[in-house]
């Protein structure tokens, strides 16, 4: 934007903003929708044997971005969620994706694959922020951190067990939910917090090394 300029600007900040999220997250669907194959787009590279579906795929596919969507659409429908509720539907949730994922021909669905799909997408949702997915804010202190190489690498950094197997391969959901315990007695803010300060810190660090080595 040039100094004294007279020209009158018709494009906001708000709307520059949607420009970078429609860049992301596409322009099929609602919001909702677009968070849930967003987050599935960062976890099916590790769906390993879902080739052998064949043309069934596109029928797994539709069965769980629907039902993983009637899951999601709990969320905000409530009005104080407690840790112990969310805990509650999230178990169900990662539950139901398996049972559904197995009736649909592809029973190799891990907690470790399922929990990333609902995690990141109740994650893009709030990043999305109310104008776009209204009502996610009331499970802001509540949501899980989701489970991936690079979290799991800074909580190990940071003193906790190791799982022993890859996140996609995490089949036990008390081995799942035993890190989601380490979170929160080793942090001391809420869990989405912790996640963003675990996924920001790698690159500040990068980013930092490289600017002095350049």
């Amino acid at each position: 934007m040039r100094g004294g300029s007279s020209v009158r600007h018709v494009v906001s900040v708000s709307d520059w903003d949607d420009f970078v999220a429609v860049c992301y997250f596409g322009r099929e669907g609602d919001w909702l929708d677009r968070c849930i194959r967003r987050a599935y787009l960062d976890m099916n590279r590790t769906l390993h044997g879902m080739s052998k579906l064949g043309e069934l795929h596109s029928d797994w596919r539709t069965a769980m971005l629907r039902v993983l969507k009637d899951r999601l659409t709990i969320l905000p429908g409530v009005h104080a969620w407690t840790q112990a509720s969310f805990d509650a539907w999230h178990h169900e949730s990662v539950d139901m994706l398996k049972r559904i994922s197995s009736e649909h021909g592809f029973s190799s669905l891990s907690v470790g694959q399922a929990q990333k799909w609902i995690n990141i997408s109740v994650k893009y949702a709030i990043a999305l922020g109310e104008r776009r997915v209204p009502g996610f804010f009331r499970v802001y202190d509540v949501a899980h951190v989701a489970l991936d190489n690079i979290v799991l690498e800074r909580l190990t950094e940071l003193g906790m067990s190791p799982l022993g197997c890859a996140w996609s391969r995490l089949d036990d959901y008390g081995q799942y939910m035993a890190v989601q315990e380490w979170v929160r007695k080793n942090f001391p803010t809420v869990p989405v917090e912790a996640e963003y300060d675990l996924w920001l810190r790698p690159r500040v660090d990068v980013d930092a090394e490289e600017s002095r080595e350049s």
